[in-house]
């Protein structure tokens, strides 16, 4: 039989981890407590006191099974995500291994994957040179005059005068 201390202490952890999650996506803390407390049906008061061990707090057992349902789908979303970059990076393995392995057929298929990617690319340089505006070559760049003994320079910190 477990007291009410106990499934507490075993929620609280499982409970900061939603939290933690939720302040990543969302960007603040409170936005965190707030989204949470909406799904739970609580406060973000109550939320902020059951991770603070508040006294006066209480955790009923439907607030401790959705918080475990909640914790559950978060793990699933963090394995499934986990699966599919690792599904990624295993293909990005065998193409590598093909292409250094001197596999054509790896060669062919990387080729048919490049030549769009290379397309974007050059269509996104293209688009770039046309939108920004021209750079003076660097011989063309102002001299500095060199500064008089005890005058301010411009950048003082990186220009200081060598003489004293």
């Amino acid at each position: 039989m477990m007291t009410a201390e106990q499934a507490l202490e075993q929620i609280r952890p499982d409970l900061a981890s939603i939290i933690a999650a939720k302040e990543r996506t969302l960007g603040s803390r409170m936005r965190a407590y707030e989204s949470l407390g909406s799904k739970l049906g609580r406060s973000p008061t109550w939320i902020r006191k059951v991770l603070g061990r508040a006294p006066d707090v209480t955790v009923g057992l439907h607030d401790a099974l959705n918080i475990r349902a909640a914790y559950e789908r978060l793990c699933a979303r963090v394995e499934s995500a986990a699966d599919a970059l690792e599904a990624g990076n295993e293909k990005l393995r065998r193409e590598l291994d093909a292409d250094l392995s001197g596999d054509r057929s790896g060669v062919a298929r990387s080729a048919r994957t490049a030549a769009p990617v290379a397309s974007e690319a050059s269509a996104v340089s293209e688009r770039v040179a046309t939108a920004s505006s021209p750079v003076a070559p660097p011989a063309a760049a102002p001299r500095l005059r060199k500064k008089a003994s005890g005058e301010l320079s411009e950048l003082p910190l990186f220009q200081m005068d060598r003489g004293r």
